[in-house]
């Protein structure tokens, strides 16, 4: 019989643990940007899904530059080096910001922005930034695009802002107990984008070395679709795509004889009929 899981029980009752992207930004303002571009913009960021709750935090260092395009006869000689290309660096960050499912792929989060200069407030007007991570077909997630509106388009433009995504991170929570880091939650595929109806989870490699295990699939709450699963306390159980194409969060909850609980990282998978 098929079974909605909305709600765990007490004991297993603890925040999902979120999913956590990395990679490097490196693109160029336009020319037309204030003070007059193009710059150079690279760095690192990070992007955090909160899956409880639908949302996501956002973060990434850029240092700017003046290009070799803004180099001229005139100038190179006199303005060379760090001072004469006017270096500086930028943190950005998006706290809670909406997270959205795209049609074809991937996620969107936007929301205000903060921006700091050198560690100071950026002289900029308010701001919005949308964050877009995407892929294909062999690689989930792997291009990242940062738009800004607002105050901001005056310094980084309006335009799309390129850059790569790294690997995704995933954390593995495990709960206090009398023999903490005994149990080990472990469950495939974690990430998939499909065509199928339906996929089945396999939690089969979970450990313990405290007996047996029981096992409870758990339908994030914070999903960009709400799902169906069979045989949700089963190691292994069917994730039924009723809702349609788009982004389903799961996740695996494992607990010993001995009463010590662990989850496994956020299980994604992207239904593309």
């Amino acid at each position: 019989m098929a079974l909605t899981l909305a709600v765990a029980s007490s004991v297993l009752a603890q925040a999902p643990a979120p999913t956590q992207f990395s990679g490097v930004i490196e693109d160029y303002t336009p020319a037309t940007s204030s003070p007059a571009g193009p710059w150079e913009m690279r760095g690192p960021w990070t992007l955090t899904l909160n899956g409880a709750s639908g949302t996501g935090d956002f973060a990434a260092e850029l240092t700017m530059e003046l290009s070799d395009f803004t180099r001229t006869p005139s100038n190179i000689n006199a303005t060379s080096g760090a001072s004469g290309r006017m270096q500086h660096t930028h943190h950005i960050t998006v706290q809670g910001g909406n997270v959205m499912q795209i049609s074809t792929g991937g996620f969107e989060l936007t929301g205000p922005a903060s921006i700091t200069k050198d560690g100071s407030p950026a002289p900029l007007a308010a701001s919005t930034l949308s964050v877009e991570i995407v892929g294909g077909t062999d690689v989930q997630y792997s291009n990242i695009t940062l738009q800004f509106a607002g105050g901001a388009t005056v310094h980084f433009g309006s335009q799309l802002i390129h850059g790569v995504v790294s690997s995704p991170l995933t954390t593995t929570a495990t709960s206090p107990g009398p023999t903490p880091g005994t149990t080990t939650a472990v469950v495939t595929p974690l990430s998939l984008t499909t065509s199928q109806s339906s996929v089945v989870l396999d939690a089969s490699g979970s450990t313990s070395a405290s007996g047996s295990l029981q096992y409870l699939f758990e339908v994030l709450p914070g999903g960009l679709q709400p799902a169906v699963l069979q045989s949700p306390t089963d190691p292994k159980a069917t994730v039924d795509f009723v809702s349609g194409p788009g982004m389903y969060l799961l996740q695996l909850v494992i607990t010993d004889a001995s009463g010590n609980t662990s989850k496994s990282p956020v299980i994604m998978l992207n239904y593309q009929p």
